[in-house]
């Protein structure tokens, strides 16, 4: 046991030394959001204010990534003492508060159009049920962000146990970060549809904004050794009879099921001729013990004409060929009974948390470029990168973006050879159906641009969809 402390406590002293790291950086951080903030409120134009605004970006970005960590370390129970951890974490979450401001400012110019009328479009009782829906959206956010790290945490403990086992600790941890996740999915579940209610009218905002503080509280500190969880915190909305997405996917399915069937039903009634009576003999069916009183006569009953699709399966004379148009249909409803929606397509995309994060060096790149998945960004790339997204990311959005940049420089992809060409001159013969000149062609074999001269470009290799 002596060995194991002493095994411990050069780890935990590591780690006692990272946090002061963290906390120092973190009061630095909002020292200098703080100085950035009050130098954007004093802005004399319009340039200055969006260099500041990004300097704010910049500076939340980094608080953020000092949150995650901090919130990291609240959910171990190495740490005992978690008061000034949650101290620091509450201060980068006001400082986030105040940068949405700022956000919210930046979209809504006060010399707009949209700005000078906002106060008088926006109902008041809009604009609340707005900001309590952003509060629903943005808390089951953070509680699905909450369970994706309990979540890597038990794949990590487990790891851990598999290697060593009997470790009961690493168990106890375990056990409890499964009873967080499943409180939190519960709570996930009860907000998603607090959330449709309000869409749809059927709850009250005033009866949200009631639970909003316990919701909070909970957000904050269920993770505490003494919190206290209001197991009646939803009762008052009865939410109970509210089913879940996967019911509701069934009763649609179920209602549109006799719809069909009544459709069917309603479609396949015939009109009998006006081949009938109800008595046991008539005209229709003579009696063979009765001899015709005249000469025969081809009966001639009065018939009323029905048309049934023969589609509907109901072919009392026979099957009738589908029309194309008919044919077309009955391929649609076979292409969507494959494509049919499921139940997890209703819920809302999570946000991704690396399973095993791997720690890169600080110069290099921790998050992706700004706008980097826009055209204007590929056509600061070189023409060299441009040829190499295209050919070695087939299928991606990426190649798409290149292909796009390398259009707007002139190039144009030829079907036949899969290569990309450019006039290095005017061509010296032009028709309909080709022209004739010097080209500067990519040789992805050989990797590098080539003169080709006297080439004739058929126009029917040309690849001149307009990228959209």
């Amino acid at each position: 046991m002596i060995q194991n402390r002493a095994l411990q406590q050069p780890a935990l002293l590591k780690k006692v030394s990272e946090i002061d790291r963290c906390l120092k950086k973190v009061a630095e951080g909002v020292e200098q959001f703080e100085d950035i903030w009050q130098k954007l409120h004093n802005a004399a134009n319009a340039n200055q204010k969006e260099k500041y605004e990004a300097d704010l970006k910049k500076e939340i970005k980094k608080l953020q990534r000092l949150r995650d960590q901090i919130k990291t370390w609240v959910a171990s129970n190495e740490i005992k003492d978690k008061r000034q951890l949650i101290e620091n974490r509450k201060l980068i979450e006001t400082q986030m508060e105040r940068f949405k401001i700022v956000e919210r400012e930046t979209k809504t110019k006060a010399y707009s159009k949209e700005g000078l009328g906002l106060a008088q479009k926006v109902d008041p009782a809009q604009r609340e049920k707005e900001e309590v829906g952003t509060w629903l959206t943005n808390t089951i956010d953070t509680l699905n962000m909450q369970v994706d790290q309990f979540e890597s945490e038990v794949e990590s403990l487990s790891v851990q146990t598999r290697k060593k086992k009997g470790d009961k600790e690493k168990q106890d941890r375990i056990e409890e970060l499964k009873k967080f996740i499943e409180k939190h999915r519960h709570h996930i579940l009860m907000l998603e549809t607090i959330l449709r209610m309000l869409d749809n009218d059927s709850v009250q905002v005033e009866a949200i904004k009631k639970i909003k503080d316990d919701v909070e509280y909970y957000l904050d500190s269920s993770q505490d050794p003494d919190f206290e969880e209001n197991e009646f915190l939803y009762d008052d909305l009865d939410l109970e009879d509210i089913p879940s997405s996967e019911q509701e996917l069934l009763m649609i399915l179920s209602s549109l099921t006799q719809l069909l069937s009544l459709c069917l039903s309603d479609s396949q009634i015939l009109t009998f001729p006006s081949f009938c009576s109800p008595h046991p003999h008539s005209d229709i069916f003579p009696s063979s013990t009765t001899a015709p009183s005249g000469p025969p006569s081809a009966p001639q009953p009065s018939l009323s004409e029905v048309s049934i699709p023969p589609s509907l399966g109901v072919c009392p004379l026979g099957p009738v060929p589908l029309s194309k148009d008919q044919l077309y249909q009955q391929a649609m409803e076979e292409a969507a009974w494959t494509h049919m929606p499921h139940p997890s397509d209703s819920e809302r995309i999570r946000q991704y948390l690396m399973r095993n994060p791997c720690p890169t060096l600080p110069f290099h790149h921790q998050v992706p470029p700004p706008h980097s998945d826009t055209v204007e960004f590929y056509q600061r790339l070189s023409t060299e990168t441009l040829f190499f997204i295209f050919y070695y990311l087939e299928g991606t959005k990426a190649q798409y973006l290149a292909a796009k940049a390398l259009k707007k420089q002139s190039w144009r992809f030829h079907t036949k050879y899969m290569m990309w060409f450019q006039r290095h001159e005017e061509p010296k013969t032009i028709t309909d159906e080709f022209e004739q000149g010097t080209y500067i062609y990519f040789d992805y074999e050989k990797w590098g641009q080539r003169k080709k001269e006297g080439f004739t470009f058929e126009y029917r290799y040309l690849e001149d969809r307009d990228l959209q």
